[in-house]
């Protein structure tokens, strides 16, 4: 069995982060969009791609063309294609199918249900795959609505549990850590600031963001915006922090939990999405969607409880080893079997 993955990057994961880690622990060929096809042509042709059916641009014609040209060399064999973001990239699936009856098509879909209706109205071109992942619970009985599938497993997103690790010889007091900009809270986060400084003696808050998104952080004394974070300086921020603050609006798989997850860091966040499944069977924190007093009464009992941050960050790193890529690789795996041998 021939496994292909067609490759999207989001800028702002880091190296060690996203989906595309996928690629390091398995045994496949990663599909790019590097091919001689002229960019000019491939440029126009992306322009009679409607949008509506989720984000195509001149790289999804490359990548297309070049996966074309390389189930053009396994043709008659099994082969696997696997769009490690469903949101994009997925066209002519049907000529795809035709040419090469022998190949299955899966992708695997990051974004909230509802994100996903609003960002792709229709659902048509993605209806042809013949199999579908979710990262977050949240998902799964809107995927296999939405794409008409019965083939669509829940399997959870990975984290590098070696290269984020704790490190408690850097731990600091009362530091909070608030990491990334897609569906993060900010007006809950600027509420519960005011009432946390006002509260709790020496609170550092780092937040870590996108500059065209720090506008969004209400200036406070005990606020430090960082914008141009590298990874190793992410882990120490991770690692250096009292806990993970991080309300949110939505979420599937959130990177910044299973990151804190992996370093050993005690986390509130919100009770929306998937977080409820990531934290299953941890000692942390879950609040109601704006519950400002939920996040400031969570927040203060953990900064004044030394015992109660231990036994929550054991909880954090005792639980992500099973969302290790190396550990999620055998349901991936056997998701593919089941897909080819239909």
């Amino acid at each position: 069995m021939n496994i292909f993955l067609i490759h999207h990057r989001s800028p702002h994961h880091a190296n060690n982060s996203g989906y595309g880690r996928l690629m390091d622990y398995t045994d496949a060929k990663v599909v790019y969009g590097n091919t001689k096809f002229p960019f000019r042509i491939a440029k126009i042709l992306a322009g009679f791609h409607s949008q509506n059916l989720g984000n195509y641009n001149v790289g999804s014609v490359l990548k297309t063309i070049e996966l074309y040209q390389l189930l053009k060399k396994h043709k008659g064999q099994k082969n696997i294609v696997h769009f490690l973001n469903g949101e994009r990239d997925v066209r002519h699936l049907g000529f795809f199918k035709r040419s090469f009856p022998n190949t299955k098509f899966c992708a695997t879909f990051h974004k909230p249900p509802e994100v996903l209706k609003q960002s792709i109205p229709n659902p048509a071109a993605l209806q042809k795959l013949d199999g579908a992942i979710a990262v977050g619970e949240n998902q799964l009985v809107f995927l296999k609505d939405w794409l008409q599938l019965k083939n669509v497993a829940f399997i959870p997103h990975g984290v590098d549990t070696q290269f984020f690790v704790p490190d408690t010889s850097v731990k600091e007091n009362n530091s909070l850590l608030f990491v990334g900009q897609h569906l993060r809270d900010f007006d809950t986060f600027n509420k519960t600031v005011l009432k946390l400084a006002s509260t709790i003696a020496n609170l550092q808050i780092r937040v870590v963001i996108h500059p065209a998104y720090s506008s969004k952080i209400e200036p406070h004394s005990c606020i430090e915006i960082l914008t141009d974070v590298n990874d190793e300086q992410l882990r120490t921020l991770y690692q250096q922090a009292t806990l993970l603050y991080l309300p949110m609006l939505d979420s599937t798989a959130c990177n910044s939990i299973l990151e804190a997850l992996a370093c050993g860091l005690p986390i509130i966040t919100t009770d929306v999405g998937g977080n409820a499944g990531y934290l299953k069977n941890t000692s942390n924190i879950l609040v109601d969607s704006g519950n400002i007093e939920g996040f400031f009464n969570g927040t203060v009992a953990l900064l004044q409880g030394p015992k109660r941050l231990e036994l929550v960050g054991k909880s954090s790193r005792e639980k992500v080893i099973e969302m290790d890529w190396v550990n999620l690789l055998k349901d991936i795996n056997q998701f593919y079997q089941k897909m080819i041998s239909q």
